[in-house]
């Protein structure tokens, strides 16, 4: 739908800060638990998200109950963050990367909607985080774990897609096995491209000791590690600090606590 002419709005989005309800209008499975969800905006329409910002959905009616089980519904919305993994090149519509958790009251809801269905969408002054140049920054650290990837996703699309900018990014990315990486082929094809700029290390495992999976190695466009991303691995491949780094986190509190 159009927003009204009189919203408000938080930033350069097409979303206003009053919820909007847009059309689902497909859905691509990626892996066992992870899907990637297209919802319309009027024709030659751009989401124009600033990067790095977020934006907010609604599950409708599948708040819970304070202190309840998976399925104590209690009839208010699920309000959930989620980074699109579209660009602000694709018109029309834009796309979000979803992983579905047991239980999960907004992503299970979501699998489940049919297309055409419409959902809620609104984006607001706190979804807006650090702002692309990233002024005074030269190097830059990635951390992050299943689909907090889809952040570290949107800054690398300007960083490693915006002319002159020849600045180097490290990611380092956890999930519990190889299969589980997303957007892995995406990622690969920049890594190859970047001549260099961006370095990539894969974290798999399910505890700290974990030895690797059979064939788990490196390749020429990423470092093959095991276990959790840990304060080892981060003095190890994260660029030293300094005034002019900047660290982008995203993933379990762990991953905070070890920096």
């Amino acid at each position: 739908e159009r927003v009204p002419m009189a919203a408000e709005y938080a930033s350069t989005c097409y979303l206003p800060t009053s919820w909007c309800e847009l059309p689902l209008i497909e859905k691509r499975e990626v892996n066992h638990d992870s899907t990637v969800y297209a919802f319309g905006l009027p024709e030659g329409q751009s989401l124009n998200l600033p990067v790095c910002a977020c934006i907010l959905m609604r599950a409708d009616g599948r708040g819970r109950k304070e202190g309840g089980g998976k399925d104590d519904w209690d009839g208010s919305d699920a309000v959930r963050p989620y980074t699109p993994i579209s660009d602000n090149s694709m018109t029309g519509r834009f796309e979000l990367l979803v992983k579905r958790y047991a239980g999960g009251a907004a992503s299970e809801w979501l699998h489940g909607l049919p297309l055409g269905s419409k959902v809620g969408f609104k984006h607001i002054k706190f979804n807006i985080k650090a702002q692309y140049p990233f002024d005074g920054k030269q190097t830059f650290t990635l951390l992050c774990a299943g689909t907090g990837i889809t952040p570290m996703y949107q800054a690398l699309w300007k960083l490693l897609g915006t002319a002159g900018d020849d600045r180097q990014v490290t990611l380092l990315y956890g999930n519990k096995t190889p299969e589980d990486i997303l957007m892995k082929e995406q990622l690969d094809t920049w890594a190859a491209a970047s001549g260099g700029r961006l370095r990539i290390i894969h974290v798999v495992g399910n505890r700290p000791d974990e030895p690797p999976p059979a064939g788990w190695v490196s390749t020429p466009t990423y470092e093959a590690e095991t276990g959790w991303i840990d304060e080892a691995k981060i003095r190890k491949y994260a660029h030293p600090p300094s005034a002019d780094t900047l660290v982008f986190v995203c993933g379990l509190p762990p991953m905070y606590s070890n920096l």
